[in-house]
């Protein structure tokens, strides 16, 4: 099984069972005792969880960033199908940002028939995909590269970002409603924002299960900030379709 498989599985379980010892643990997930403490200090790093006398503790969630590996697992059709409708609205010799979002990283797999585009990013996996490839100029920011986020954060960052203008910035989150697009990351919020700013048009890809979920309160921007939401369900909410009717957002469903 793929690390990213056992940290999923380590966390649905802690998720039910938030305090569990772990010789518990490690006979419900089957993992060698070695290879569970190494995923266990991921965890850590994280601060997802803590480790105490023999116990494993599920650190409260509300505005933690989960890994990586974990969420590059959830929810991949819905995001693979997002970043393929978000692709159509690409046209050759565009220049874009792409953020470090799990959801739009699948983005450049589906850029291989463009040319001639300007890629920026901070995004680690964005830009290893897209580094050989001949007709495309990847421009990734410096800055502070944040453990188990694939993301490169900090001031230098949102300097290097502010040099360019895009036609698009394509943007994901962790919550939406009326109030805006929030996030669980200052940093993040911070890099992305610039590149809001530095955009003509900001696309921003968010499946259902983000509406109104509540979880973050680092606000990224107001819902009137971006241009088209794209995501995977008809949105029914009259207060929010008549919002984006008034300041001429765009609703595409994937």
């Amino acid at each position: 099984m793929k690390s990213s498989q056992r940290i999923n599985k380590l966390i649905e379980i802690l998720k039910d069972h938030p305090t569990i010892h772990i010789t518990t643990l490690q006979k419900n997930t089957n993992t060698p005792i070695s290879t569970l403490r190494r995923d266990l200090m991921i965890l850590e790093q994280q601060h997802l969880i803590k480790r105490e006398a023999g116990k494993i503790i599920l650190l409260k969630q509300e505005n933690i960033e989960y890994a990586w590996l974990y969420r590059e697992n959830k929810n991949t059709l819905l995001k693979d199908k997002l970043c393929k409708t978000a692709s159509n609205l690409i046209q050759n010799n565009n220049a874009i940002f792409i953020d470090s979002s799990t959801t739009c990283t699948k983005l450049a797999t589906y850029l291989n028939n463009f040319s001639n585009l300007k890629i920026i990013t901070n995004n680690l996996i964005v830009a290893s995909q897209l580094q050989n490839h001949m007709n495309f100029s990847v421009f990734i920011s410096g800055g502070l590269i944040k453990p188990y986020s694939q993301s490169v954060l900090d001031n230098e960052a949102i300097r290097f970002i502010h040099q360019f203008k895009t036609k698009y910035a394509f943007v994901s989150c962790s919550t939406i409603d009326l109030s805006g697009l929030y996030m669980a990351d200052l940093l993040q919020a911070q890099v992305k924002r610039e590149a809001i700013k530095q955009s003509e048009k900001t696309v921003a890809l968010i499946d259902s299960s983000k509406f109104k979920n509540n979880q973050d309160f680092i606000k990224l921007c107001d819902l009137s900030d971006i241009d088209i939401l794209i995501t995977d369900k008809k949105i029914t909410d009259t207060k929010f379709i008549n919002f984006c009717k008034v300041h001429n957002i765009q609703i595409i469903n994937s």
